[in-house]
């Protein structure tokens, strides 16, 4: 009976360590993302005032775009394949931006910040082919209103598909994530 309660009790400790740490691993990085959060706004948020405080000869009303569509396409790319999408953040327009979860009643628009941590349901399907000019990417644009405009990146080894839109300012403006392009019914 001792010899079994000894191992039970050392089970127990060996358990509750393990808890332990996961949870200073997981509040570790809630830390990060918030000290993240702090930084990204204002640089956000500067450029966009400046442009506009500055008398302008342009005949455009609205301030010209901050980044290429080839620079943000890039980021994107780059930010879903190394899964850094907080870098996705100062990308996004503000003050929300439209998150839609395939097939769920989920999400309302939603800040920047809690957009990218939306985004960590399409982490299993990286690395993703942004190559729009794929057949299947095609194929889903010209059947899916929501997609004819969009970035479209397919998982390479699942199903997964992430979907970028940019305003006129080439901000991220909607973001769709779906764990199978085929729920779109091309």
């Amino acid at each position: 009976m001792g010899k079994q309660f000894t191992f039970i009790l050392i089970f127990l400790v060996i358990a509750l360590l393990a808890a332990a740490g996961y949870l200073i691993f997981q509040n570790q990085k809630l830390i990060k993302q918030f000290t993240g959060q702090s930084a990204s706004p204002s640089p956000v948020t500067s450029p966009q005032v400046t442009p506009e405080s500055l008398p302008s000869p342009s005949p455009s009303p609205s301030p010209s775009p901050k980044n290429t569509i080839s620079e943000v396409r890039e980021n994107i790319e780059a930010a879903i394949n190394s899964q850094n999408t907080q870098a996705l953040a100062g990308y996004m327009q503000k003050p929300k931006v439209n998150f839609i979860i395939m097939s769920s009643s989920c999400c309302e628009p939603m800040t920047p910040d809690d957009a990218v941590f939306q985004l960590d349901y399409a982490k299993e399907g990286v690395p993703f082919d942004f190559n729009q000019n794929a057949t299947l990417v095609k194929n889903l644009k010209s059947k899916n209103e929501r997609l004819a405009n969009a970035f479209i990146g397919l998982s390479k080894n699942k199903e997964h598909l992430v979907a970028f839109t940019l305003n006129s300012n080439n901000e991220i403006s909607q973001i769709e994530v779906s764990v199978s392009y085929k729920l779109y019914n091309q």
